[in-house]
């Protein structure tokens, strides 16, 4: 991964209390969310993407070199759990010959149950190998009965401090849940229908909750204001200035989020240099100078960066 250490630096964001000098007794759980761009939409009409992405240069909407930079970030910045939207068939199969293979188990393709894309596409959740208990629940659900979800009840196992986890887990349960909503009042009922199904599983088994994921809708909008009505905050604070998202057409914008409830919270300290995100013992949330987030110019940037028209957030929790 020599040649992606460049890269890495330039998403990695340097964690604010690191200056503290605090060591993390028990490692936290890191998650990195990533809308990869499946080429199934890329290709939609057959052309390569050449009509929608016009003047977006060919090389860049080519999708190994493209599968090649997001799954080289990912595996670089080592995650507890990698959640990625947009994969179809052709990026299911990259990834499983892929490195990230090796290092990750691969819990498999969730498809949505309609799609206009050329090609069957959904959601993929991924736990790292000696870092999450083996030992997992994985619920497939379409929401509204047309867009895929994972959620898995999963463990953190315990002090990396030595080197290796101990084979007992921590207590506590996370449930990791990622979607990718659509656009405007069917993405409200959408994420509505989630959120009753999390409130029951958490009555039914309490569990620490960490929901991720594409949401198409900006910070102020209604479906995220009523999410922290009830609880949920987003561990990069919904801030519209870092901007996850570029379309061919337009300027660069926020529609990805990390959010997580309680007794979920951002890590306080940092565990390597490659997190992204940290909170200092105030509250204040901040990012290194090589954050991606808000950092890309337009499409033809973030897609040289990361091969895809969003950017990876990622960010360490615990419990």
């Amino acid at each position: 991964l020599k040649s992606s250490e460049p890269l890495l630096w330039r998403l990695h964001m340097q964690p604010a209390a690191r200056a503290l000098g605090m060591a993390a007794a028990v490692a936290p759980l890191t998650l990195h969310c990533h809308n990869i761009l499946a080429h199934a939409w890329v290709d939609l009409v057959g052309d390569g993407g050449q009509k929608f992405f016009d003047g977006v240069e060919p090389h860049l909407l080519e999708p190994r070199g493209r599968w090649a930079k997001a799954f080289g970030v990912a595996l670089a910045c080592t995650p507890s759990v990698i959640c990625f939207q947009e994969v179809g068939l052709a990026e299911a199969r990259a990834l499983w010959a892929s490195e990230v293979a090796r290092e990750y188990l691969v819990l498999g393709l969730i498809e949505n149950a309609q799609t206009s894309g050329r090609e069957p596409n959904g959601v993929c959740t991924l736990l790292r190998r000696g870092a999450m208990e083996p030992k997992y629940e994985h619920h497939a659900l379409q929401l509204r009965g047309t867009t895929a979800a994972s959620v898995v009840r999963c463990r953190r196992l315990g002090d990396t401090s030595a080197g290796r986890p101990q084979v007992r887990p921590l207590r506590s349960d996370v449930l990791v849940i990622h979607c990718h909503l659509d656009w405007g009042s069917e993405g409200e009922a959408q994420a509505a229908e989630l959120q009753l199904w999390i409130d029951e599983e958490c009555r039914k088994n309490q569990a620490a909750v960490i929901w991720c994921g594409d949401f198409n809708v900006g910070p102020a909008a209604p479906l995220l204001q009523a999410l922290v009505a009830v609880g949920y905050s987003d561990a990069f604070g919904f801030k519209p200035e870092w901007a996850s998202y570029c379309g061919a057409r337009g300027k660069p914008h926020r529609l990805d989020y990390v959010l997580y409830k309680r007794p979920a919270q951002v890590a306080q300290q940092g565990t390597a240099r490659s997190d992204f995100l940290g909170m200092s013992p105030d509250g204040h949330v901040s990012l290194g100078r090589h954050s991606l987030l808000g950092g890309f110019r337009d499409i033809s940037d973030i897609l040289e960066q990361v091969g895809s028209d969003h950017a990876p957030m990622q960010a360490s929790f615990q419990f």
